[in-house]
This record gives C-alpha cells, sequence and structure tokens, in this order.
C-alpha cells in the first residue's frame, strides 16, 4: 500500500502532505480545487513524461514522492531484487519513490536514495499502483480496445505473446523481402546499362598501379622534352663546333701542330699549357659520353610514348564518364559495378530462400494464431459471463454483454516474382493466404455488443451505451481482473462519472469489496461514493498572499458528515442534508439500508 504522499510545487500545490488509510480512501472536492493535479502526481511517480510547465510559478522545481509498504512476496519486491536495487528485509518492504521535475526540463528519479531512470521507475511502477481514469471510459467506446479485454481473460496469456512475437519476425521478413525485390528490380531495369559500364572497364584492365606507372612515364617523357634541347645542343657544339668536328678532335689537332713546332716546343711557358690541354681533351670525350648515355637512356620510341600518353588520356576519360577524380574512386566504382551485377544474378534465389522461410514462419503463425482463437472465444464466454453478473450487481440488471468476433482480411500487394521459378511463386500465394488473415495480434478482431434492456437487440458499445453504463461496465471489468492482479493500490478519477442514486450506492459497495483485496483510491463527487470512505479527504483551494493554493485535508467524523451533506444539497449545509449524511455514512459502513431523502 501507499502510506504517504507529499507534494511540493506542482500546479497549484505549493506543499502538501497525504497519509493514507489502507483501504478505501476517498477524496472530495469542488472542480478545479486541484483533485486532478493528485492523479497528475501519481502519474509522475509511474514514469509518466514531465513538462516543466507544471511547476508553480515561483519554484524552480516541482517534486513527488510517496512511501509504500509490501510484503516480501510481492511483485514490485522481485523487481527490485532482479534489478540489484536495495531494499531493506523486514516482513514489509519499504520503497520512497521520489520525481524531481526542474524549470531547465530535467528531471531524476529515486528508489531508496538510488538513482533510477525513467524506464525503471516506469517498469516498477507497473508493479504498485493502477490508475483507472476517465479516458479508460473513452477507450471502453473504441472497439480497437476490446480485444485487450478479453485477452486479460485468457488461460493462458503467453498465448497471445507468442503470436505477437512470432508475427514481428513475420513482419521483419516480410519488409526485408519486399525492400530485397525492389532493390532487384531497379538493378535489373539497370543490368544493361550497369553491363556495358562494367565490360567497359573490364575490357580496359584498370589498376592503381598501371595508373600510376603510366602517369610517372608521361610526366617523365614531358620533362625530358624540355631537357632534350639542352641535352642536343651541348652533343651539338662537342661534336660539330670545330668545321664539324668534335672539341676534342681540336684540341688533339693543337696538339700535333705544338709537337711539330719547336719554338712552341721548347717554351717552357707554354709546355706546362699543353699538358693541360691534354686533360681537356679527355674531359671533353668524357663529357661527350656521359651526355651521350644520357641521352641514349631517355630515349624512347615516339610510338612507346603515344602509346602512354594514349592511355592515360583513355584513365582521364574514364574518369569524366564515371564521375570520379581519382584512380581508387574509379577502381570503387568498378568494384561497385561488379556487386551490382553479382547482385542481380545472384538475389532471386536469395529471395527464394527468403520467401520459403516466411513461409515456414507464417505457417507457424498461422497454428498459434488458431490455437489463440479457439482460446479467445473460450475467454470472451467466461467474459461475458462475469461481465453480466458484475451488471446485475451495478444496477443494470436486465443488461446482456456478448463479444462479436470479426475475421481480419488483409489485403497485401503483389510482388512482381516474374523472374522466379514456379515453386517461388506458389510458396508467395501460399504466403499471401495466411498474411491476408492475420495481423500481429492474432487472426481476429472484435468488439463489445450491449443489450441495455431486456428485449433490446445488441449493438455497438458506442452507439448505445450511456456514460454511466460505460463507468459501471469498466468498474465491472476492474472488479473481475483485480483478482491475481499484481499491484497493490488501485486509483479511480472518477469511476462515478454519469451515475447517481441507487446506482451510486452500488458503486460504493463494490470499491468498498475491491479495497479488502488492495488500498483503493477514489477521487469521487458523489455523497454516496464517499460515504463508503474509510479516510475522506477533501481538497479546497485557498487564497493565500494574493496567489491560489490546492490544500488537502483528511477530515474526521463531523467533517465528513459536513462534506458529504454539501454533495447532498449543493453548497448551503442544513440540519436536514447533514441528518441525511448521518444516516447514508451509517448505512454505507454498516450495509443496512436506511431510507435518505436526496
Amino acid at each position: 500500500m501507499i502510506t504517504q504522499l507529499t507534494i511540493r510545487g506542482l500546479a497549484i500545490i505549493e506543499e502538501l502532505h497525504i497519509d493514507f488509510s489502507p483501504r478505501l480512501n476517498v477524496i472530495t472536492g469542488e472542480t478545479g480545487a486541484g483533485k486532478s493535479i493528485l492523479i497528475k502526481a501519481l502519474h509522475l511517480l509511474l514514469g509518466a513524461k514531465a513538462d516543466p510547465e507544471v511547476i508553480r510559478n515561483g519554484f524552480d522545481k516541482a517534486f513527488v514522492s510517496a512511501r509504500f509498504l509490501l510484503p516480501k512476496s510481492h511483485p514490485a519486491v522481485e523487481y527490485l531484487d532482479n534489478n540489484g536495487l536495495w531494499h531493506d528485509n523486514h516482513d514489509l518492504t519499504e520503497i520512497i519513490l521520489r520525481r524531481e521535475i526542474t524549470t531547465k526540463n530535467r528531471s531524476q528519479a529515486w528508489m531508496n536514495d538510488q538513482s533510477i531512470t525513467q524506464a525503471t521507475l516506469k517498469e516498477l511502477g507497473q508493479n504498485l499502483i493502477d490508475i483507472y481514469g476517465q479516458h479508460e471510459n473513452h477507450r471502453m467506446l473504441d472497439p480497437a480496445t476490446h480485444m485487450d479485454y478479453i485477452d486479460q481473460f485468457l488461460d493462458k496469456p503467453q498465448l497471445k505473446h507468442s503470436v505477437v512475437q512470432q508475427m514481428s519476425l513475420v513482419s521483419s521478413l516480410y519488409g526485408d523481402i519486399r525492400k530485397r525485390l525492389e532493390q532487384y528490380l531497379a538493378r535489373k531495369r539497370e543490368q544493361d546499362y550497369l553491363q556495358f559500364r562494367f565490360q567497359e572497364l573490364e575490357d580496359f584492365e584498370p589498376s592503381v598501379e598501371n595508373y600510376l606507372e603510366t602517369e610517372r612515364i608521361c610526366e617523365e617523357a614531358k620533362s625530358f622534352m624540355q631537357e632534350q634541347k639542352v641535352l642536343n645542343q651541348l652533343q651539338m657544339i662537342q661534336d660539330e663546333a670545330y668545321n664539324g668536328k668534335s672539341l676534342s678532335s681540336a684540341v688533339r689537332d693543337v696538339l700535333r701542330l705544338s709537337e711539330s713546332s719547336k719554338l712552341i716546343k721548347g717554351n717552357t711557358d707554354i709546355s706546362p699549357l699543353l699538358d693541360q690541354l691534354k686533360e681537356v681533351g679527355s674531359v671533353f670525350d668524357d663529357l661527350s659520353y656521359h651526355i651521350g648515355r644520357i641521352i641514349d637512356d631517355q630515349d624512347m620510341s615516339d610510338e612507346a610514348l603515344e602509346a602512354h600518353e594514349s592511355r592515360l588520356a583513355d584513365y582521364q576519360r574514364l574518369f569524366r564518364k564515371l564521375g570520379v577524380r581519382t584512380v581508387e574512386e574509379m577502381m570503387a566504382e568498378y568494384e561497385r559495378l561488379s556487386t551490382e551485377l553479382s547482385y542481380v544474378r545472384d538475389a532471386p534465389d536469395e529471395l527464394s530462400d527468403l520467401i520459403r522461410k516466411l513461409l515456414k514462419s507464417l505457417e507457424d503463425v498461422d497454428k498459434s494464431a488458431k490455437v489463440l482463437t479457439a482460446a479467445r472465444h473460450k475467454a470472451a464466454e467466461q467474459a461475458r459471463k462475469k461481465i453480466e453478473a458484475e451488471l446485475h450487481d451495478l444496477n443494470m440488471r436486465g443488461a446482456k454483454i456478448n463479444f462479436e468476433f470479426q475475421a481480419v482480411k488483409l489485403t497485401i500487394a503483389e510482388l512482381d516474382l516474374l523472374d522466379f521459378d514456379e515453386e517461388t511463386k506458389k510458396n508467395w500465394v501460399r504466403c499471401v493466404d495466411i498474411l491476408s488473415e492475420t495481423f500481429k495480434y492474432g487472426r481476429e478482431k472484435g468488439q463489445f455488443l450491449l443489450a441495455a434492456n431486456p428485449g433490446e437487440g445488441f449493438k455497438p458499445l458506442a452507439k448505445v451505451a450511456s456514460g454511466g453504463e460505460i463507468s459501471r461496465i469498466m468498474l465491472g471489468f476492474k472488479k473481475i481482473l483485480s483478482a491475481g492482479a499484481n499491484t497493490c493500490v488501485m486509483v479511480f478519477d472518477e469511476i462515478d462519472t454519469g451515475i447517481s442514486g441507487q446506482t451510486a450506492h452500488i458503486v460504493g459497495n463494490k470499491l468498498k469489496g475491491l479495497s479488502e483485496q488492495f488500498q483503493v483510491i477514489c477521487i469521487s463527487h458523489l455523497a454516496q461514493v464517499a460515504a463508503y470512505g474509510d479516510a475522506h479527504f477533501k481538497v479546497a483551494k485557498v487564497q493565500k498572499k494574493g496567489s491560489t493554493e490546492s490544500h488537502i485535508y483528511r477530515l474526521d467524523t463531523p467533517q465528513s458528515e459536513e462534506e458529504i451533506a454539501r454533495l447532498l444539497s449543493g453548497m448551503k449545509v442544513t440540519a436536514s442534508s447533514l441528518q441525511n449524511a448521518r444516516q447514508l455514512i451509517s448505512s454505507a459502513q454498516t450495509g443496512v439500508e436506511v431510507s435518505v431523502d436526496m
């Protein structure tokens, strides 16, 4: 049970503390007094999304805290153990949940002073509090939610879970098949173009190494062409500067003539110069030799150079054609084209395997879904009997309820399997047969039908049920489904909407009965319901220092009598309404019917 709730800085609540009774707690108050803020606070403790706009003006954060006492065997305690969250080991385990929201849109949560995530708070909260609000009435009017109620009556809830899991796998496989088929067909349409591009590269035989080598040769040839003019001039000077003869020939002629001249030969000044000239001749010979070698080493035939330049030009042409800038990008495109063509070649076999796998999964789903269908029909009959009994207790004695099953019929988009073998086509036809009759929750949908009075035919709830009837139907469900529930606190936000008089008494008595199994917190506007409370709280707005605050008070017996009298007669409490309130409370608490003037 929840023993205490503390709220600070939330909406029009500055600060309040509530100590709850372990049984039926009834909260009353004027419209707009702040009753819904209590529900908001509990939702925050259950991990609901936090909006900084709920923070009270003048506060930098909102704070909600609740203290729970649970038996050791409770699922919430087991959840703590399974997730390594600390708790005491007393006979009754204490759990203190805290939630804080700041104006900077930051949210933090704690369990027994241990920081926890919002997801953990939500999972833990599912085992602590079950909140039934007015939106449940709207859900009950929506046929799309009705099967969820029937499924809560299944003897084996895992049947639905199994179908949901299997259909999740089917959905993934089906989506994968459609995606891959679209890719295959798109590439199939481009196959000729892809093959042309690929073959062009295949014939060209490109490679990073070949491109770099070709580029190097062409660059070196270009550089050599610039140097060749200088080398040729040097070679020409060497070979032809002396009347068409080489410079070394000129040196030898000078030496030969000098040897034949006695004057020169005997001149001591000239003799050393002639020795030097001999060395110069040798230098000219060496220079001519090495220049020749350089020219020979760099020499390339025009045909060979033209072939290299042509290949380099082909690389550049393909770069432009493929929309790439580097040879690495060209090779990547070459690889991509090869992969795309391989995909077109191999995809039909891969898709055929996937369709076989899908068919196997669908056959498994079909078996499970048929078992679920049979279980749902049994559950619907159990629900019908129990709900009708509850409606009888809730002053709808002639009402009958039924559940109309509707087979699922879905339209499955066709697949273009023209290029596939006959076995694959047959497998897909079988897949479509099962897919068209099954959705993620089974083979059927359905809705509740109501015959509110004897002699009336069954019609959908949304067309015939009043607000009060919907409230009673929902209370009936809560009463039935509470057996074996994991929660410890049941919260009802104006479950009595649309009812009054004797029916209100019955609803109050039902809530009283529920409080024997669970702690119940009920927000109500009816005196007949409030009279059944073990603890009665009143929410009121007060003006304080120019601002509005919401306060909540636990009423003692005289105060409760006065508040119930106000609910009976309006704002003005009279001696008569006060006497009626006392009689109402006595009747509710003792079970002895008393005539009350309403």
